[in-house]
């Protein structure tokens, strides 16, 4: 028997090989046409990264222009005050110390974009000019911030303590302050008083009363935050922050701590929260009060309320309420405000004001002594100040802080007489012979970092 094969139907089998070809190719063209399109993206985002970071460091020259701007215009001003003689109140009057700090204290957005119908025609017009000629990509947002109306977490240091720093004169000079003495041990009068200097140790227990005067007035506020933190250890606080920023200092507390203690200064307040001790009601509180820095100055014309009771903790809520009255109310005898000129015209009012003081010249002293061992120094003048930057370029956001001190350089020697020696050191370095006869202000940065 023979049997016949019947033949095979090959018909659409090329179709179907076409058919997968042209899938698997267009399969490959997508996945290059996506790669290519995110590679785009991603040099498109990096270029925007580069632009934004170029954005805030032309807003950090700014800034720097204005906290220049404003320590010229200070000791221009300064200068023809002390011209004035017995006129000096009215040019006080003129130009209010409030409207010179307006130069670095008021934020700004570049390019503005705020409704600028109101304005005089002129300044109208240059807006409108800057707007239109503008080729500055993004958007900046710039915010200077002064860092002297709060404790330093590293004035326990002593590279951080402001020691015996001279506070600016009216004309801008800078003008040396004796610095405290203590009376002999004997209460003999003969002998001479010796000059109370800065103690580590000291300044390290005066951070650790005044962590519990806060926590006491929190608890005479709060009767809930005092429920919940009356068993609260505040040595082992104190502990963790000088364990935390000191490298000389053996910390009890390192051991409990599940992130190893920095052993350096604090960079910024936040790192509070790494401490075993912190959570964010105490984290709320504290960061009220503390900043981290390089200077360990209060300027009392811009302290705030938590502050001013943490380093005068005698003075009564009435006082406290009656101070900020006269210091950010309207002058008398025609002056411009209240603000006090110099460190001294604090302590005056002090005794003349605060019924702990009053009338005692020992009480203040004992003050002064106490902020000295702690390295505080009371200024009148900013001089320590933060800049936020925020610049935006398409959806590209980079952040940049900067702390930046304004250090007056007094102005240089002139030569000596023939025969006489070159140069006098000062303390503050060498003779400088090469400056112009000018004062001078510079500006350091101590701190900077993206975000």
């Amino acid at each position: 028997m023979t049997f016949f094969r019947r033949p095979i139907d090959r018909k659409g089998v090329a179709l179907f090989i076409v058919l997968a070809s042209m899938a698997t190719l267009a399969i490959f063209v997508s996945e290059v046409t996506y790669t290519a399109q995110i590679n785009q993206k991603l040099a498109y985002d990096r270029l925007d990264q580069v632009k934004a970071q170029a954005l805030a460091k032309s807003g950090l020259r700014l800034s720097l222009l204005r906290i220049r701007a404003y320590s010229e215009l200070k000791k221009t001003i300064g200068k023809i005050s002390e011209g004035a003689g017995a006129n000096a109140a009215m040019v006080d009057s003129v130009v209010p110390k409030n409207m010179i700090e307006k130069i670095w204290a008021e934020p700004i957005t570049l390019p503005f974009s705020g409704d600028i119908s109101s304005l005089p025609t002129e300044i109208k017009d240059a807006l409108t000019r800057f707007r239109k000629d503008s080729s500055m990509e993004g958007k900046l947002y710039i915010s200077i911030q002064a860092q002297s109306n709060k404790i330093n977490l590293n004035s326990s240091l002593p590279a951080f303590a402001s020691i015996a720093a001279p506070s600016p004169s009216p004309s801008g000079k800078p003008s040396p302050t004796p610095a405290p003495t203590q009376p002999p041990a004997d209460g003999s009068a003969s002998a001479s008083p010796t000059p109370v200097t800065y103690d580590p140790e000291q300044a390290r227990q005066a951070l650790g009363q005044q962590l519990k005067d806060t926590f006491q007035r929190k608890f005479e506020e709060d009767e809930k935050f005092r429920d919940e933190y009356r068993s609260f250890r505040i040595e082992d606080l104190q502990d963790e922050i000088a364990g935390w920023s000191d490298l000389s200092f053996d910390s009890a507390r390192e051991q409990s701590s599940s992130i190893p203690f920095k052993k350096a200064p604090f960079y910024h307040v936040s790192e509070l929260n790494y401490l075993p001790s912190m959570d964010d009601t105490l984290y709320a509180l504290l960061s009220e009060q503390f900043m981290a820095g390089v200077a360990s100055n209060i300027n009392v014309n811009t302290v705030q309320e938590s502050v001013l009771k943490a380093i005068v903790p005698q003075m009564t809520k009435d006082e406290v309420t009656k101070f900020f009255e006269f210091r950010d109310g309207a002058g008398e005898s025609g002056a411009a405000d209240n603000k006090f000129k110099n460190s001294d015209e604090f302590y005056k009012y002090l005794k003349e004001k605060v019924q702990y003081y009053t009338g005692s010249e020992t009480r203040v002293n004992d003050l002064k002594t106490l902020l000295t061992q702690r390295g505080i120094q009371i200024i009148t003048e900013e001089s320590n100040f933060l800049v936020h930057i925020e610049a935006t370029v398409q959806q590209t956001k980079k952040t940049l802080e900067a702390m930046v001190s304004l250090i007056e350089t007094p102005a240089a020697q002139p030569p000596s007489a023939p025969g006489a020696p070159n140069a006098v050191p000062t303390p503050a370095g060498p003779t400088e012979t090469t400056k112009s006869s000018e004062e001078r202000s510079n500006l350091k940065i101590t701190q900077l970092r993206f975000l």
